[in-house]
């Protein structure tokens, strides 16, 4: 009879989980696996395949000790990319190849990344090592010869405990000097390539019961719009997720529950840039790393791409979302203020259909936003500025690279027959939500330049804010930075329109 009720009990634990089964490359290796909804590529690599060179320390994506490398296929080009495996899921991984440190070298030959770095001394209690190795690998693998400023953007976002940096960046400028794509990049790297070109299977979900607790009971990977829908229909409460460089950190560090996870990253609809007659459309699920190779941004938005380019660090921009970033609705966002200034509009998706709304309509309250239930961002629209518009953001951080702003801001200016038209401020980090500047628009419009008070208006726009005081810094600092940065904008606007 005991055991009887013990078993009845034990039954009574077990909950039903989706597995997502999923077939990819592991260092070379042809692999399928069932992926325990939502778990992490670094928790697969050390449960699942017992493979500890990939370190875990922060697991929020700050330290780098678990990057590791995925080749896909990206606009019909192999491009090898560093992430964070802490968050980035491994049910991601379908179709790519994953390459960590034990598929680079051997004690018997180390690879030259590895062997450069030991002659150089840039190793020290060596738990960073892998994860620096992993940078360097992907740099070099898409970067014939990068200059010192490649390295460093590759680096930032890996740190060394034990400061072994100058010998770290002597060993990356040898080896940028010295190596080529071919010496990097082993053989059998370069196999799986043409095979990731060819790969069409689909991923399926596995149903299991058991004791074990998962945070998440479904993960979802739907191909198209159409097939979102459907799920949505049958899975009524439901999160997205898109890079989840956020939502992940909750789910590590906070440990919250997320029953069901619907990941976007694979709708081909959505990954997209382009033109249209509202301007420039920037997709859902266009990571940051994406704006950046975008001849079309790089063009017409270029104070969007210089932006990003000091967002997070390269691995986390390798999957982390502009569309993400504002539906996460942190008031320090930071693409927020300078998407305000340029009048950015959301394109809105549900199953009942599509709507529009301006983005600065978008935000209520901290972390509060217009989206209603089961609806989703699916696109950015951005109309394209006049070729003469003076657009400027400022990023107020104690670190270049990887660290959230105390304040961050953007501005955009535009004058005609000698009189600015359009003047508008947005600040993040000083109230609960994104919030532009009444105050700077009134004292700019209609007049010209050389009527412009910059230290007068600074202190008036400055006084218009109440921000609060946390880790990052007090009210009053907050509030230097504000009139500050207007100061800044205002005088460099001043001084280039005389110039001109």
């Amino acid at each position: 009879m005991e055991n009887h009720n013990a078993n009845d009990l034990i039954k009574s634990l077990q909950r039903i989980y989706y597995f997502n089964k999923i077939t990819f490359w592991l260092n070379g290796e042809l692999i399928t696996a069932e992926i325990p909804p939502a778990q992490t590529t670094l928790e697969f690599l050390h449960n699942n395949q017992h493979l500890y060179g990939t370190k875990c320390s922060c697991n929020e994506g700050d330290c780098g000790a678990c990057t590791v490398v995925i080749a896909q296929v990206k606009e019909g080009n192999i491009v090898y990319e560093a992430i964070n495996s802490c968050l980035y899921t491994a049910a991601k991984l379908h179709g790519k190849h994953l390459i960590t440190i034990e598929g680079l070298g051997t004690l018997e030959q180390l690879h030259p990344i590895q062997q450069v770095m030991l002659e150089n001394h840039s190793l020290q209690c060596g738990y960073c090592s892998p994860g620096f190795v992993m940078s360097l690998f992907a740099l070099l693998a898409n970067i014939s010869h990068p200059d010192e400023e490649e390295i460093l953007s590759a680096l930032e976002g890996n740190l060394c405990r034990c400061s072994s940096y100058q010998s770290i960046l002597r060993a990356a400028k040898e080896l940028s000097e010295n190596f080529t794509f071919n010496d990097i990049v082993p053989a059998w790297c370069r196999d799986i390539e043409k095979q990731l070109f060819s790969f069409k299977d689909a991923s399926k979900l596995i149903e299991k019961s058991g004791n074990l607790f998962y945070p998440c009971t479904h993960y979802f990977i739907p191909q198209k719009l159409s097939e979102l829908t459907d799920i949505l229909a049958n899975t009524p409460e439901s999160v997205f997720i898109a890079g989840g460089t956020d939502l992940m950190v909750r789910m590590n560090v906070q440990k919250e529950e997320m029953p069901v996870l619907i990941d976007l990253s694979e709708l081909q609809e959505l990954k997209q840039i382009t033109y249209t007659s509202r301007g420039i459309v920037i997709g859902a699920v266009v990571t940051y790393s994406d704006i950046l190779h975008s001849g079309i941004i790089k063009t017409d938005l270029l104070s969007l791409y210089e932006l990003v380019e000091k967002i997070a660090s390269k691995q986390i921009r390798n999957f982390a979302t502009l569309a993400g970033n504002i539906a996460n609705a942190s008031p320090i966002g930071d693409t927020l203020p300078l998407l305000s200034v340029l009048d950015a509009s959301l394109t809105l998706f549900s199953s009942t259909g599509i709507r529009e709304l301006p983005l600065r309509d978008f935000f209520l309250d901290y972390r509060k936003t217009r989206l209603n239930y089961q609806e989703l961002i699916k696109e950015i629209v951005i109309p394209l500025p006049t070729q003469d518009a003076f657009i400027r953001t400022y990023k107020a951080t104690k670190r270049k690279a990887v660290d959230i702003s105390a304040v961050v801001s953007a501005v955009k200016i535009e004058t005609e027959s000698g009189k600015i038209k359009e003047a508008k401020l947005a600040f993040g980090g000083v109230a609960t939500i994104p919030k532009l500047s009444h105050k700077f628009s009134e004292l700019l419009i209609g007049k010209p330049s050389e009527e412009i008070n910059p230290i007068e208006i600074a202190e008036i726009v400055s006084a218009e804010f109440n921000p609060i005081s946390d880790v990052r810094g007090s009210k009053e600092y907050r509030q230097i930075l504000i009139r500050n940065q207007v100061l800044n904008y205002l005088q460099e606007y001043v001084q280039g329109d005389t110039n001109e």
